[in-house]
Order: C-alpha cells, then structure tokens, then sequence
C-alpha cells in the first residue's frame, strides 16, 4: 500500500466565519476521476502491428535457390535487391537479409570461380590440339 504524502499548511485565513484552516494548493487529492493517471495508457500504443520481415524471407529463400540457379544471374540479383529492402524496410528481419546477401554472392562468386578453374584446365588441351 503507497501513499504519497500530502502537505498542508495550517495558516489562518481572514473570512468572516472566523479561523479555518485551508489547504495548500501543494496537496494531491488522488481519489479526482477528472484528472488522467499514469496507469491509463493510450489503446494505440498497445496495440502496435507486428513486424513484417516478407523482403527479408524472400530474400534469403532466393539467396538459397541462388545454389542451384546462380548460372541464370537473375535469381542472385533478385536475392541482392531484396535484401538490400530488407535490411532497409525491415530491421526486425537484418539477419535473413544479410544471410540473403551473402549466400548470393557467394553462389554467384563460386560458379564464377567454378568456370574459371574449368578454362585454366581446359588451356593446356587447347595448346595441345594446336600444336597437332
């Protein structure tokens, strides 16, 4: 049980009745419905929509299919471009869209690697059947 303290002062007050003890404008009467408390909190704060993280879900689905269809640039692009408005639009969804990102690049980075590997095999045959 809280209370708060309540001063009040006990100087006499000239009126024709005689004495009588005022209060100081200091005391807070609680019990006065008029005036709004701290426990009365607006509806619209409570009830904020929950956060959406569609670009950055996508983004990290794309960044998956970026594996298998990296050859096609499209898919990689799309995983990029959407985790770029993810990580904008959405920073409850950060991690998917950076997660995104990366697994895009590095599929897209790794049939590049793949298909250069493959052409510095290939070079000494080619040397080969030139000189037949």
């Amino acid at each position: 049980m809280t209370s708060s303290p309540t001063i009040s002062s006990a100087s006499p007050s000239s009126s024709a009745s005689g004495d009588v003890l005022s209060e100081s404008p200091l005391v807070a009467d609680s019990a006065d419905p008029a005036e709004p408390t701290a426990s009365a909190a607006p509806a619209s704060a409570s009830s904020q929509p929950a956060a959406s993280r569609t670009l950055s879900i996508l983004a990290l689905s794309f960044g998956i299919a970026s594996f298998f269809f990296a050859q096609s640039i499209v898919v990689p692009l799309a995983a990029v471009i959407l985790g770029v408005f993810g990580l904008r639009d959405e920073p409850s969804g950060r991690s998917f869209s950076i997660w995104g990102i990366v697994l895009a690049c590095v599929a897209t980075f790794g049939w590049v690697l793949i298909l250069l590997v493959g052409a510095v095999a290939f070079v000494p045959f080619l040397l080969l059947m030139a000189a037949v």
